[in-house]
């Protein structure tokens, strides 16, 4: 019984000499107190499982050729791409599409950022249903059949059956106009989507 009121005790002498409003008191929160009684565990780890590296990007693009299209020195980022993936496949599936994804995420220390998202659907249709769908981006030339843009960020293209996205954040100029490296990039990557 003592073992259980000495925590009790200590805790109500702290609240009050603890929160007594003094300017160099800080009050204190008020919570369940401790007993003699509680597990002596170790508290579980704040820190995360292994990362899960898996290929999501099925030999879209390399590196070696994102760096060459765009002049960033990039390599292939870490994560489970193939998770990412299968998100992007169930997301056109509930507009009633299907279509195989692959996705290739490329990166740097430096913060410079290339990822490539490629759609293969069954048939040219589905990609044109899903293109339709798209919007807020000016339409531009030289890539695809179809291609809208923000000329510093974002291009999609869609080619046959195919729909290639290309996100690229540049950070020594992030508003800059890339639009060249966005098509080089998107250019290699419908040529095997």
């Amino acid at each position: 019984m003592i073992r259980r009121l000495t925590p009790l005790l200590a805790a109500a002498l702290c609240l009050t000499a603890c929160t007594d409003g003094g300017a160099n008191h800080t009050p204190l929160p008020v919570g369940p107190t401790a007993t003699a009684d509680v597990s002596l565990a170790p508290l579980p780890s704040p820190s995360l499982g292994p990362v899960v590296n898996s290929d999501g990007c099925q030999g879209l693009i390399a590196a070696g050729q994102v760096q060459q299209a765009t002049g960033l020195p990039v390599q292939p980022s870490q994560g489970d791409g193939a998770a990412a993936v299968a998100q992007y496949g169930q997301a056109v599936q509930t507009l009633g599409l299907n279509a195989r994804a692959r996705m290739c995420p490329f990166g740097n220390p430096a913060g410079d950022q290339v990822t490539v998202v490629a759609l293969t659907f069954t048939d040219a249709s589905q990609a044109a249903k899903l293109w339709t769908t798209i919007a807020s981006l000016e339409a531009v030339g030289g890539v695809g059949e179809a291609a809208l843009s923000d000329k510093s960020k974002t291009l999609l293209t869609r080619r046959g059956k195919a729909i290639v996205a290309v996100y690229m954040v540049v950070t020594a100029a992030p508003d800059a106009d890339h639009l060249s490296q966005l098509r080089t990039v998107a250019n290699t990557a419908l040529s095997k989507a």
